[in-house]
């Protein structure tokens, strides 16, 4: 087995063993992570199967949500390791989770692929309540970004997602942008 990942503080972890045993797993599983990241002009496809659950054993708490934020902002990770930490936030019991996946969203010094992959989790997550995170991300820098944003909020819908749809796409310029932003406008019911 895999030795137990080392805290933030670079010192190994303290904990009573079933814990251990918990965190050790998701060191290993995570190690197993997919040989390629999904592309930065679509957001990472729902978590597969294999994606642990809480009903798999032992919820993940908020030990193992410290490490899953941690190696999610590691840039020395990779990238595929990075994505499958963000993933695993969408499962993790602690409700501050959720302000993670919403600030690693909107960090635009993170790799597209990443901040995409945190949409997807946080959606994951807490569903059409994740609109309210996503929304300014539509002024977002980076087309790479705001494009699958778009399309994330059309298919939310509802009043609040189609005005900031159409005021977005009133100052849009890149044209993939404006494409996304039109079709998001289509999905969205009325």
């Amino acid at each position: 087995m895999r030795p137990i990942p080392a805290s933030a503080s670079g010192r190994p972890l303290s904990l009573p063993p079933a814990p251990r045993v918990l965190l050790g797993a998701l060191a290993a599983w995570l190690a197993l992570a997919p040989t390629q990241a999904p592309s930065a002009q679509e957001p990472a496809s729902p978590p597969s199967q294999d994606v642990p659950r809480q009903d798999d054993g032992a919820p993940l708490g908020t030990e193992a949500m410290k490490e899953l934020v941690v190696l999610a902002q590691s840039p020395d990770a990779a990238e595929a390791q990075r994505i499958r930490a963000i993933e695993v936030l969408a499962l993790v019991t602690p409700p501050e989770a959720t302000e993670h996946l919403a600030q690693l969203l909107r960090t635009p010094s993170l790799p597209p692929a990443l901040r995409l992959t945190a949409m997807a989790s946080l959606q994951r997550r807490v569903g059409v309540d994740a609109l309210p995170a996503l929304l300014p991300v539509l002024d977002d820098d980076n087309p790479q970004v705001r494009a699958p944003t778009a399309r994330a909020i059309g298919r939310m819908g509802g009043a609040t997602a189609r005005g900031a749809l159409e005021q977005r796409l009133a100052q849009e310029e890149q044209p993939e942008v404006r494409e996304a932003l039109q079709q998001a406008l289509s999905d969205v019911e009325p």
